[in-house]
C-alpha cells in the first residue's frame, strides 16, 4: 500500500513545491528587498532539492529543472535591477522577469513537455504532473500580469498614489497565498480519492511493471495497456468447473470462461490476489493451487498478461450466490465437442489447450502449492513479488 501511495504522490506531485522558491523570492523581494529574498529562498530551494532527491528520486530531474529556473529568474531580476530606475521600476522587476519565463513555458509547452519526458523515468505517468504544472503556470501568469498592469497604471495616473500601490501589493500577495493554500488542499483531496480507487499495474510483454493506471481510465483509453491477471482452473475427476459470463459483461458476454479471473491490483502480490479472490468467491481458506503457465492475449479493451493456476482441491465448493447459478462442471469430451461453437472465451480455449498438454485432466491430480514460488519467481520474464509490494 505504501508503494501505491508513493506512486500516486509521484504521479500527482504538487506543483507548488516546484514554484515555492520562486514565490518566496517574489514575496520577500516586494517587502524586504532582493538581498533578504536570496538569503531565505536559496536555502529553501536546496532543502527542497535534497527532499525530492531522497523521497522522490524518480522525479528528481523534473524538480531540478525548476530549481534551475528559479536561479535563472532570480539572477536575471538581479541584473535587471542594475538598470536605470527610469527604464524599469525596481518594485516590479522580479514580476516582469517571471512573466517572461512563464510566457515561454506557455508558448513552448509541447516542446518542453517532450524534452522533459525524455529524461523522466517511464515508471512515472507524467500526464497529471504536466497538466497540474501548466494549470499553475497559467494562474500565476495572469495574477502577475494583472498586478504589473495595475501597478503601472497607478504610477502613470498619479505619482502620489503610493498608498494605493501598497494596497495593491498586499492584495496581490494575499491572492498568491490564497492560491497556494487552495492548490495544496486540492491536490491532497485528489490524492485521497485516487487512493480509494482501483489501480492496475501496466506491464510490458516480458511481464515487467512499467507504470500504473486507474482501471476505468485504462478500459476507456484508446491505447490498449497490458495488465497482469490471475486465472484459476478448478479440475475434479477429469472435469473442469466453468462459469457463464453475464449478458452485460464488458469483455465476453454470455460466454463460458474459467471460474476465476481477476486483475492484480497495484501493490498486490500474485499470491495475495489468488487467495483474496478465492476467499471472496468460494469462501475458501488455506486454498491450495498450482502455477501452470502464463500467456498474453489481446482482449476487447486491454491486453492481458495472464497467470494460469490449477486447483484439484477435493472439497465441496461453496460458490458465491452472485454467480453460483452460472457455473457448471464440464467433461473433457463436452468441451472438445463445443470448441468450435463459439461458446467459450478466447482465454479459456488457450487455457484448455495448456491444461490438456499438462496431463492433469487424465490424472486428476496436481501438487498444489509445491512449486508455485519457484515456478513463478525463477523466470525473469514474470512479475516478481517485490514489484507487486
Amino acid at each position: 500500500m505504501e508503494k501505491l501511495r508513493k506512486q500516486i504522490r509521484e504521479s500527482f506531485f504538487n506543483p507548488i513545491l516546484h514554484f515555492l522558491p520562486l514565490i518566496l523570492f517574489l514575496v520577500i523581494d516586494d517587502f524586504w528587498g532582493m538581498s533578504v529574498a536570496w538569503k531565505i529562498s536559496f536555502p529553501i530551494a536546496l532543502i527542497l532539492l535534497v527532499y525530492v532527491y531522497y523521497v522522490y528520486p524518480r522525479i528528481f530531474t523534473w524538480h531540478l529543472i525548476f530549481t534551475v529556473v528559479y536561479l535563472l529568474v532570480s539572477a536575471t531580476a538581479n541584473l535587471a535591477s542594475l538598470l536605470p530606475v527610469a527604464f524599469i521600476n525596481s518594485e516590479i522587476i522580479y514580476e516582469l522577469v517571471l512573466i517572461i519565463f512563464l510566457l515561454v513555458f506557455i508558448l513552448f509547452r509541447k516542446k518542453i513537455q517532450k524534452n522533459i519526458q525524455g529524461v523522466i523515468s517511464d515508471l512515472i505517468p507524467m500526464s497529471n504532473n504536466f497538466n497540474e504544472l501548466f494549470l499553475v503556470v497559467w494562474i500565476f501568469f495572469f495574477v502577475l500580469l494583472f498586478y504589473v498592469l495595475g501597478f503601472i497604471t497607478f504610477q502613470l495616473l498619479d505619482k502620489e498614489v503610493i498608498a494605493y500601490q501598497h494596497m495593491l501589493q498586499y492584495v496581490y500577495v494575499s491572492v498568491i497565498l490564497f492560491l497556494i493554500v487552495c492548490e495544496l488542499l486540492r491536490v491532497y483531496i485528489i490524492r485521497s480519492k485516487l487512493l480509494r480507487e482501483e489501480w492496475w499495474p501496466i506491464v510490458n510483454p516480458q511481464g515487467k511493471i512499467i507504470g500504473s493506471i486507474q482501471h476505468l481510465t485504462s478500459l476507456k483509453d484508446e491505447n490498449k495497456y497490458m495488465h497482469p491477471v490471475v486465472r484459476i482452473l478448478f479440475i475434479d475427476k477429469g472435469m473442469v468447473l466453468l462459469k457463464k459470463n453475464l449478458a452485460n459483461d464488458s469483455e465476453s458476454p454470455d460466454l463460458w470462461d474459467t471460474t476465476i479471473s481477476k486483475h492484480v491490483k497495484m501493490g498486490e502480490t500474485i499470491e495475495k490476489c489468488v487467495e483474496k479472490t478465492t476467499a471472496e468467491n468460494f469462501l475458501l481458506d488455506n486454498f491450495k493451487y498450482m502455477y501452470l503457465s502464463n500467456y498474453t492475449i489481446d482482449a476487447r479493451n486491454e491486453r492481458q498478461y495472464a497467470f494460469l493456476f490449477v486447483s484439484c482441491q477435493q472439497i465441496e465448493y461453496n460458490l458465491n450466490p452472485t454467480f453460483s447459478e452460472q457455473t457448471k462442471w464440464w467433461t473433457q469430451n463436452q468441451i472438445e465437442d463445443n470448441l468450435s461453437e463459439g461458446i467459450f472465451t478466447e482465454n479459456f480455449m488457450i487455457e484448455f489447450d495448456l491444461l490438456q498438454r499438462s496431463g492433469l485432466l487424465e490424472t486428476g491430480k496436481c501438487k498444489c502449492n509445491c512449486k508455485l514460488r519457484e515456478a513463478i519467481y525463477s523466470q525473469p520474464s514474470l512479475i516478481r513479488k517485490e514489484h507487486m509490494n
